[in-house]
């Protein structure tokens, strides 16, 4: 599975990138939403990550752009943040395919996030979870 993770924190990606290639995926990540927008145009992403609160485009506004474009609106995505943010979490209950995660959080619980809104957990490299 091809996943885009947008966030500042440079030693999360390199930790949540890590573990993301080790159980099969191709993961990269970018640093701000106008860089996700950049990334989406060479690798477009089954799933999105998205940080809240990133310097030029956070997180929110980098979601709805993402909504209102007819080529990236059913991409499914993640949000996360250190801070409680009501509108991350309300954007998320709105959203079959969106779900928030609140920092710290575990690498289990974000594979498990990443299986909800993508489909059966076994389909995507998880099933050692429940093995």
């Amino acid at each position: 599975m091809n996943i885009i993770i947008a966030d500042d924190d440079s030693n999360l990606l390199s930790m949540v990138v890590s573990h993301l290639q080790s159980i099969g995926h191709k993961a990269v990540c970018v640093g701000d939403g106008n860089e996700l927008f950049e990334k989406l145009k060479e690798f477009m992403a089954d799933v999105v990550i998205l940080d809240i609160n990133m310097p030029g485009l956070d997180g929110l506004a980098a979601f709805e752009k993402l909504r209102n474009l007819e080529e990236y609106k059913k991409i499914p995505a993640i949000i996360w943040s250190g801070l409680k943010i009501p509108e991350g979490e309300n954007v998320a209950s709105k959203n079959t395919k969106v779900r928030f995660i609140k920092k710290p959080f575990s690498l289990v619980q974000l594979d498990l996030l990443i299986g909800e809104i993508t489909g059966p957990a076994i389909l995507h490299g998880f099933d050692s979870y429940f093995s």
